[in-house]
């Protein structure tokens, strides 16, 4: 409370207090009136106090002389979109407005577009359109499977209660208590929502904490209930196969994921889970009589799983050893527009780097495509650069464009969406409806990825753009010393023709903890087996390594020696950028698509499970904070839209 409303307060109750006592003494006390108009100034000053709070979040846009139009298009559709979607609205609204100063007329037309596409929950309930005319995500068919995917799939690991698997002594989440919890509340909304739109392909694995537990209750309870049939929905899940494998250590990770799972009566897509490193695959490949591959064919003939894949993070060279062997009917991969993730840079066997070559080949063996994370590891794109936004444009989200490139340019099938809460949905079905408008999706397509390498090429030179990755070794070569030369190169393009900022310091933190044992005492091998860890293979940058040697065949290795040591010193522990040296750079951010913080938090780490199980630390899940900002901006909008005579009110855009 301000210190007029206290003054005000103070007052009133002195003046009632003084009241009463002269009741008490049967004198005629003070007229009323006084009080009333304390009551009146009161109330006045805690109303105006609250609108000046609330204005103090009000963005730019809206108190702009075209801040009543976009409010009012807002306000007419506010009814149908949630409080997230509303906070995602303005956001991007405000960089539009604020940062890329775009002309009136898109600026309208881009707030229509956001409400509509925001709205698809209000669509689904409309009682009015038969079910069989609602949009839903198209499906294609997800090679030699047979199976008709759709073309997002849910991917179970931002979702769950926490990352601790079920066999952590100790530390594993109590199954019980999961499936009561809030997060599994915010899950069963998530699992639901995704159905109705017809994006029924559910991925999670044995390593993603609780999620396995997790998503099997949400869908049996489903089941259950009537909703949904065995038949309606695709269950994939993932089973880590390590360097050397027994059959046995494999067969009891499988029957913990069974206990799990066997509710559903059979897993649709098993798969051997990030394999990487040539131990691994060797291990997978074997046709020995009580290897593992042999294991998973037995399950299949029980009908325990319908069909075998693989999932990986591993260099080009050894994805395409797996793709090759044939043995697998669809494969989990990177390929993104920006980068392949820990493919990128490393050899893809046919004179070029990253996963392009994988997938092409894949599709020829017609096995099914799933492309991993493109919104994450392609680039964090739900909190995109600006330089990223600009350059694609405000026709449609990084998010879509990312989708649409892995559909469009690549004939990838599905491509998978860490879903943290129901409204992460938006940009999914933005990108889904522009899929089916087939010509205008491949000319956006088209335009934003000549505007993102024009930017690339502007920035880093034509020679390095096309040549800047390519003959350098992949950290599982003895001559790299370990070092993921082509991961720290493609980060510093990401740094330097998109301001990728946020993005690179992520990926460079997970290379950095998997390297700091790394010794010349040791040989390679023992160093690999040490340090090493199949989700992020490669060390960072040591400069007491010889990069003359390391970079030999690469077409300028004085160039590229420079930026290994540049993108280290800009992206290591303890290295910070003010905000002024970002915008000075251009690796500011664009918008924030996170509403609030997911439920197992984006930091993997054993003590931040510890603190939130204390109730010291945040363990994710909706805040207070955003529901009052969400509460705060419709009251802003409402009011601002109110400024707006009917007369002037645009027609829907």
């Amino acid at each position: 409370m301000s210190h007029s409303q206290l003054f005000l307060w103070k007052h009133l109750f002195r003046f009632c207090r003084f009241r009463y006592i002269f009741s008490l003494t049967k004198a005629v006390p003070p007229t009323m009136s006084l009080v009333r108009s304390l009551v009146r100034t009161l109330s006045s000053a805690i109303i105006e106090e609250k609108k000046s709070n609330e204005d103090e979040l009000a963005p730019s846009i809206l108190s702009s002389s075209l801040g009543p139009e976009v409010a009012s298009i807002l306000e007419r559709n506010a009814g149908k979109i949630h409080d997230d979607s509303f906070l995602k609205i303005i956001r991007q609204l405000e960089f539009w407005h604020a940062h890329r100063n775009l002309p009136d007329g898109e600026l309208l037309a881009l707030a229509g577009r956001l409400a509509r596409i925001a709205s698809w929950r209000e669509d689904l309930e409309d009682e009015s359109v038969p079910d069989g005319e609602k949009f839903k995500i198209p499906k294609v068919r997800f090679g030699r499977t047979e199976l008709q995917m759709p073309i997002v799939t849910c991917g179970g690991m931002r979702v769950q209660e926490t990352w601790i698997p079920d066999n952590v002594p100790l530390l594993k989440p109590n199954k019980s208590k999961v499936v009561k919890s809030e997060s599994q509340r915010n899950l069963e909304d998530v699992v639901l929502s995704c159905i109705r739109v017809g994006l029924n392909h559910f991925e999670t694995a044995r390593f993603y904490g609780s999620s396995e537990v997790q998503f099997v209750h949400a869908l049996v309870k489903l089941m259950e209930d009537g909703s949904i049939r065995r038949s309606d929905f695709i269950f994939q899940t993932k089973i880590l196969p390590s360097a050397g494998a027994k059959r046995e250590d494999f067969a009891k990770q499988w029957e913990a994921t069974w206990k799990n799972v066997d509710k559903l009566g059979y897993v649709d897509l098993m798969s051997f889970h990030c394999v990487s490193d040539a131990g691994q695959i060797d291990a997978v490949l074997s046709d020995a009589d009580d290897g593992i591959y042999n294991f998973a064919l037995g399950l299949k003939r029980e009908g325990k799983i319908k069909h075998i894949g693989f999932s990986t993070h591993g260099s080009a060279a050894n994805i395409m050893r797996m793709i090759e062997s044939n043995k697998f009917e669809y494969v989990n991969l990177h390929r993104h527009f920006f980068g392949d993730y820990h493919a990128a840079g490393t050899p893809d066997t046919v004179g070029g780097q990253g996963n392009a070559a994988c997938v092409r080949r894949a599709l020829d063996l017609d096995m099914g495509v799933f492309n991993i994370s493109p919104n994450d590891k392609g680039g964090k794109l739900y909190r995109p650069s600006a330089a990223v936004a600009a350059a694609i444009g405000p026709e449609m989200s990084p998010i879509a464009f990312a989708a649409l490139y892995s559909w469009k340019s690549e004939g990838m099938h599905t491509v998978s969406v860490g879903f943290a809460r129901s409204s992460d949905l938006d940009e999914v079905i933005e990108a889904a409806r522009l899929y089916v408008d087939g010509e205008r999706a491949d000319a956006l397509v088209k335009a934003a990825a000549g505007r993102l390498e024009s930017l690339a090429i502007e920035k880093l030179g034509r020679e390095w753009f096309e040549r800047g990755l390519l003959n350098v070794p992949s950290f599982y070569e003895e001559e790299s010393c370990g070092m993921c030369i082509g991961h720290m190169l493609w980060l510093h393009n990401c740094l330097t023709a998109y301001g990728m900022y946020e993005f690179a310091r992520d990926r460079y933190g997970s290379v950095e903890k998997s390297g700091t044992g790394w010794s010349k005492s040791l040989t390679f091998e023992e160093n690999k087996k040490k340090n090493f860890n199949a989700g992020n293979p490669g060390r960072f940058y040591d400069d007491k390594a010889d990069l003359d040697e390391i970079l030999q065949h690469h077409y300028n290795p004085e160039l590229a020696k420079k930026k290994l040591g540049e993108v280290h010193n800009w992206l290591k522990k303890g290295s910070t950028l003010s905000d002024k040296e970002k915008v000075e750079l251009g690796w500011t951010q664009a918008y924030n698509l996170t509403t609030w913080e997911e439920f197992p938090t984006e930091v993997i780490a054993v003590s931040r499970v510890l603190l939130a199980r204390m109730g010291i630390m945040s363990g994710g899940g909706k805040s207070e904070d955003a529901a009052k900002e969400a509460k705060a901006m419709r009251g802003i909008v409402r009011r601002t839209s109110s400024l707006l005579s009917k007369a002037d009110m645009p027609s829907d855009l």
